[in-house]
């Protein structure tokens, strides 16, 4: 298992469109991907669930996977939040 926890650094939080690209990058790992945020979690290869933690500005993420390539997907979803500016 890897772990990593990210800030929210984009001031509209992450909304529906960079949460697709979440998603989207999520479903090319074989890890299972999940987002905790404020005790709730999500799947990060599902838009739905990701919309339901309700990720606004300055929330902490913490981004949890689990399987083959599990630290290059945490690595790669830590990137993408960190650079999500909307």
């Amino acid at each position: 298992m890897a772990e990593t926890t990210v800030t929210i650094a984009s001031p509209g939080g992450l909304r529906v469109r960079p949460a697709s690209r979440i998603v989207q990058e999520a479903k090319g790992y074989v890890s299972d991907i999940r987002f905790l945020v404020d005790g709730k979690e999500a799947s990060a290869k599902s838009l739905f669930s990701l919309q339901m933690l309700e990720m606004s500005h300055g929330k902490e993420i913490v981004i949890v996977a689990n399987g083959h390539d599990e630290q290059t997907a945490v690595e790669a979803m830590a990137k993408l939040v960190e650079s999500v500016v909307v």
